[in-house]
């Protein structure tokens, strides 16, 4: 994810040392030379031990293709190794909102969709399906409340729940700042709008819909870890966060859970970088990454959603529950329509841009 809706890079469910296993989900065949190598730049942390473990070592296993991690997966990065001439990376690791901005600056290589496995890329919704990013984990933004106040079934299962404070007493916190945008399509959801009818966004009735919410709201937090962190520790009881942060916190004991229904999706994808020297293994390595198996095990460890249908035949019915990508909470659910906030509007700004500004304007004014 860019900067825009950054949730920690990544302190996610579990370390190093807890993710190490002897890849049993594979039948590799011993490579017999060595194929070159590829650079992937993503985001550090457990996540990429994570992906070390259930993509890297058996891909490299499987083709001789040796794999080597990098990052963070910038723009101003890429952008340089452009300039310069002395493109290191291969692929990238990250959001839709980073991935508009490199392919505006001619730094990605559209995705050759012929060279990717049919039958893998066909579990794959087509929403995920970009010119230049292949989506492969899902976060989202939705309903994490304080299971203290609010015990199993007590919960609010809707966003106007949430904007009924008589009936779901409590805290409230939102985003501002930090570049996230207005939350204006769960707005128009809390007023009713169904999720399959979302956009073009109804912009006025939003706006008013979040007059409505700001008496209730006692916290707007800057980032996804500060969100986190207030509804773990009870100081709101409901926040509008990334869904699969809660379940790490949920994880590692915190009184925390997420409700599913009318969750905003977003995908991670993979990118190619425009003028990498290997760009036949980067295909091997994309056709790979995507199959149903390895998406699994790489759920296992890291609580986001896999965008592979295919990969919730290789989970158990508790593996699943806790992932946002679950075919039950698919359908409660909807995605970000990058086009429409990445659409051009008046005055050349992108909605995205105007909405951004009139938000900082709502903020300010009185309630």
């Amino acid at each position: 994810m860019s900067s825009s809706i950054r949730f920690p890079r990544r302190r996610l469910l579990r370390a190093a040392a807890a993710t190490s296993l002897a890849v049993p989900f594979f039948h590799i065949r011993p490579a017999r030379a060595d194929k070159g190598e590829i650079v992937v730049a993503g985001w550090g942390g457990s996540r990429t031990t994570a992906m070390r473990e259930v993509m890297f070592k058996p891909f490299e296993a499987a083709t001789g293709i040796r794999v080597k991690d990098d990052g963070p997966p910038e723009a101003a990065k890429v952008k340089a190794q452009a300039d310069s001439g002395n493109i290191s990376w291969d692929i990238l690791d990250t959001d839709i909102p980073a991935i508009l901005t490199m392919a505006n600056n001619n730094l990605l290589e559209k995705i050759d969709y012929t060279k990717i496995d049919a039958t893998r890329l066909g579990q794959i919704p087509k929403v995920l399906h970009h010119p230049y990013g292949l989506g492969h984990l899902i976060y989202g933004f939705n309903i994490v409340y304080n299971t203290k106040t609010y015990p199993a079934g007590k919960q609010p299962k809707s966003w106007a729940d949430v904007w009924n404070g008589a009936a779901f007493k409590g805290a409230r916190s939102f985003p501002f700042r930090g570049g996230i945008s207005p939350q204006l399509e769960i707005a128009l959801a809390a007023d009713g709008v169904p999720v399959e009818k979302m956009y073009p966004l109804d912009i006025e009735r939003a706006w008013k819909a979040m007059d409505r919410l700001r008496p209730l709201v006692t916290k707007w937090y800057a980032n996804h870890g500060e969100a986190i962190q207030l509804v773990s520790k009870g100081e709101v009881d409901i926040c509008c966060t990334i869904g699969p942060r809660g379940i790490v916190a949920k994880k590692e004991g915190a009184p925390v859970d997420v409700e599913y229904a009318g969750g905003k999706l977003a995908p991670d994808n993979w990118a190619i970088v425009k003028g990498g020297k290997n760009i036949d293994a980067v295909y091997q390595f994309l056709n790979f990454v995507i199959d149903g198996k390895v998406q699994a095990e790489l759920a296992k460890r890291v609580p986001y959603g896999p965008s592979s249908a295919e990969a919730f035949k290789y989970l158990s019915e508790a593996e699943a529950k806790d992932l946002n990508t679950n075919p039950e909470y698919l359908k409660k659910q909807f995605w970000n329509d990058t086009d429409w906030w990445g659409a051009v509007a008046e005055g050349g700004k992108t909605n995205t841009e105007i909405q951004t500004e009139r938000y900082a304007k709502w903020m300010v004014q009185k309630g």
